[in-house]
C-alpha cells in the first residue's frame, strides 16, 4: 500500500513540476514566431482616384460645350501608377493583426491646344492616403498566413487644378503571405484605394 501511495506521490510532484513547462509552450505555441512584419505592394484600380482626381466625370444633365472651351485646352490621356503602399503589420495575438500604412498614387498628363493640337504643357500630381487595418489571420503558421481585414483613413491629393480630400476604407477578403523571414503576398479586396488586388514583399522580425 506504501508503495502505491510513493507512486502517487511521485507521480503528482512530476505533474506539477511540468505544469509550467507546459503552459509556457501552448502560451508559446499561440504566438506567432515574430512581431513585426514591414511591407512594400502595389495595388490594383485605384478607384476614388480616378473619379476625384481626372476630368473625366458623367453628367446627366450635360448640354453641350461651351464656346469658351471650343479654344481652349483640352486634356490628353491620363496615367497613374497605382497606389505603391508601405506599411508596418505589428502582430498583437496569433489570429489578430494591426497595420499601419502609407500609399501614394502619381498622376500625369499632357494639356494640348484646341486649334493646333500641339502640346502646351505637362501636368503631374500625388495622392497620398494613409490607413490603418485590422486583420484577422484564419491560418497563421510560420510560414503561411491567410487573412482577411478591414481598414479606414484618410486620403488627399492635387491634380491640375483638381484638389480633395476625404475618408478612406479598404477591405480585404483574401489575403496570403508566404515565407519566413522575406515574404511575399497577395491580397484580393475592394475600397477607395483599390479594387482588385494587391501584391507585394515583406520582411519578418
Amino acid at each position: 500500500m506504501k508503495r502505491y501511495i510513493y507512486i502517487f506521490t511521485a507521480a503528482l510532484a512530476l505533474t506539477l513540476a511540468a505544469a509550467p513547462a507546459a503552459q509556457a509552450q501552448e502560451k508559446a505555441t499561440s504566438q506567432l514566431p515574430y512581431k513585426y512584419e514591414s511591407r512594400l505592394g502595389i495595388c490594383g484600380y485605384p478607384t476614388l482616384d480616378y473619379e476625384n482626381f481626372t476630368h473625366f466625370y458623367y453628367d446627366p444633365y450635360y448640354t453641350g460645350t461651351p464656346i469658351k472651351d471650343i479654344f481652349s485646352e483640352y486634356d490628353g490621356p491620363t496615367y497613374m501608377t497605382g497606389n505603391i503602399m508601405a506599411s508596418l503589420d505589428i502582430h498583437c495575438r496569433k489570429r489578430f493583426t494591426v497595420s499601419f500604412g502609407l500609399a501614394t498614387n502619381g498622376i500625369w498628363s499632357n494639356k494640348y491646344d484646341a486649334m493646333t493640337d500641339l502640346k502646351t504643357r505637362h501636368v503631374s500630381g500625388v495622392v497620398v492616403t494613409a490607413l490603418s487595418q485590422v486583420k484577422f489571420n484564419w491560418i497563421a503558421r510560420e510560414v503561411v498566413r491567410v487573412y482577411s481585414s478591414l481598414g479606414l483613413g484618410i486620403t488627399g491629393g492635387k491634380f491640375d487644378d483638381l484638389s480633395d480630400a476625404y475618408l478612406a476604407g479598404q477591405a480585404v477578403l483574401l489575403g496570403v503571405s508566404v515565407g519566413r523571414r522575406f515574404v511575399g503576398f497577395a491580397e484580393l479586396g475592394s475600397g477607395s484605394m483599390y479594387m482588385g488586388g494587391m501584391v507585394g514583399v515583406g520582411y519578418r522580425f
